[in-house]
């Protein structure tokens, strides 16, 4: 089975000026269960949906037909780092995106 037929980007439901562009975490979980195909799969759509949109929600969702659910998590959008909301050093401590499992948000 195609890794694309595997897990299937739901619709956003609000837009947003997100960009995912700060480091990225993935939990053990996800990596001990997840081949590393199938996750870079997930990252390469997630990095080519933002670039089409322009930016995006701070959560993305997968899905897989058995259920199972994966959150793409983004902590600060583009609005928050221009408008002097956060420090530099706030900015590089707290710009990053995190994939985990539905189930341990």
């Amino acid at each position: 089975m195609a890794i694309e037929n595997k897990w299937v980007r739901q619709p956003q439901e609000t837009k947003g000026d997100y960009f995912f562009n700060g480091k990225s975490y993935i939990t053990t979980n996800l990596m001990n269960e997840i081949p590393a195909v199938e996750i870079m799969w997930i990252i390469s759509d997630l990095k080519a949906f933002i670039q089409k949109e322009q930016g995006i929600d701070y959560l993305l969702v997968y899905e897989r037909s058995d259920g199972r659910k994966i959150f793409c998590i983004d902590q600060l959008s583009n609005s928050m780092m221009e408008n002097d909301l956060y420090s530099e050093k706030e900015i590089k401590e707290y710009n990053y995106w995190t994939m985990l499992f539905a189930e341990e948000y």
